[in-house]
């Protein structure tokens, strides 16, 4: 089920002002360095551990962009319990079936500039989480220059909103499980959340506004969430790189140090590998959406939407 729809006002492009450190106070937890030279087997190349000890496998092997690895892609972040699709399930997805993904990607293309985008790095199908804990089903390409994310309509084959952030203007990338507040009621009527996931931040250390963080249809919130497709839970597809938020990730990471150098020689991009919270307390309303599907384009017993 498509959510609301503004072709006039889909586009978000976010820009850095200057090139002047982050303020703010620092972001608790363990921190890469970018550009700095690795001192740890297994670290990724270009990137030094610079925090305490991680519970995170640094170890895990490398992978193909845009194709099936060819070694195990098992998740880095955690999947969640229980949770199988059979090969029939992801059939109910139009972005699953036949070339519907190739043709989205082909069409998302269209949008991309030279100068602001360069060479496409990876191309992904992931989940998207919202400030109000919604899941939606969005296209991600990931640039030399930026990050490209958009809403396609795989039933119509129509690109409905996209926007784009440039690499240089994240300062915070986190990964690992997600967390509700202490006093929230939806670890107990949402236990599909029991998961992880990673969460970009372009917000130099600053907080949302109350009036952001209580709009649903804020578009301005200065980051966003990400987890594994649910076609990636078909056994069949456990090594499909589209699907896989973990190598979003890491080549994410990747891109951000090759363009610090260039934008913003000299600083640092922090790594943040903890708790991402969500901010939901009693959401019945997300309960609902999420365990519908309606964030994804799906046959539903005949009823497409």
């Amino acid at each position: 089920m498509a959510d609301g729809i503004n072709p006039q006002s889909n586009f978000v492009d976010e820009h850095l002002d200057d090139d002047k450190p982050p303020g703010g106070k620092e972001f608790k937890g363990a921190t890469l360095q970018i550009d700095a030279p690795s001192t740890q087997n297994g670290e990724e190349p270009g990137v030094g551990y610079a925090g305490p000890g991680s519970n995170f496998n640094r170890n895990r092997p490398g992978s193909v962009i845009g194709r099936q690895s060819v070694r195990s892609t098992a998740s880095r972040t955690s999947m969640r319990p229980g949770f199988i699709k059979t090969e029939r399930m992801s059939d109910q997805y139009f972005s699953y079936k036949e070339s519907n993904f190739d043709k989205a990607i082909d069409k998302c293309k269209e949008v991309m500039k030279d100068d602001l985008d360069g060479k496409i790095l990876g191309k992904y199908l992931l989940t998207e989480i919202d400030h109000w804990n919604n899941e939606r089903e969005k296209i991600i390409l990931l640039t030399e220059g930026s990050i490209l994310v958009f809403k396609y309509n795989f039933i119509l084959n129509k690109l409905e909103e996209w926007r784009r952030l440039l690499l240089h203007m994240v300062d915070h990338i986190a990964i690992g499980d997600f967390k509700y507040p202490d006093k929230s009621l939806m670890p107990l009527l949402f236990r599909d959340r029991e998961h992880g996931g990673i969460q970009i931040r372009w917000n130099k250390n600053e907080e949302p506004g109350w009036a952001q963080k209580w709009n649903p249809f804020c578009t301005t919130l200065p980051y966003m969430t990400f987890s594994h497709h649910p076609v990636l839970y078909n056994p069949k597809e456990n090594e499909t790189v589209t699907y896989n938020v973990d190598e979003f990730y890491e080549h994410l990471v990747q891109a951000v140090s090759e363009c610090y150098k260039k934008k913003r020689p000299g600083e640092k991009v922090t790594i943040l590998e903890g708790p991402i919270l969500i901010e939901s307390y009693a959401s019945i309303s997300s309960l609902i959406y999420n365990q519908s599907g309606l964030g994804f384009f799906m046959d539903r017993n005949g009823i497409c939407f």
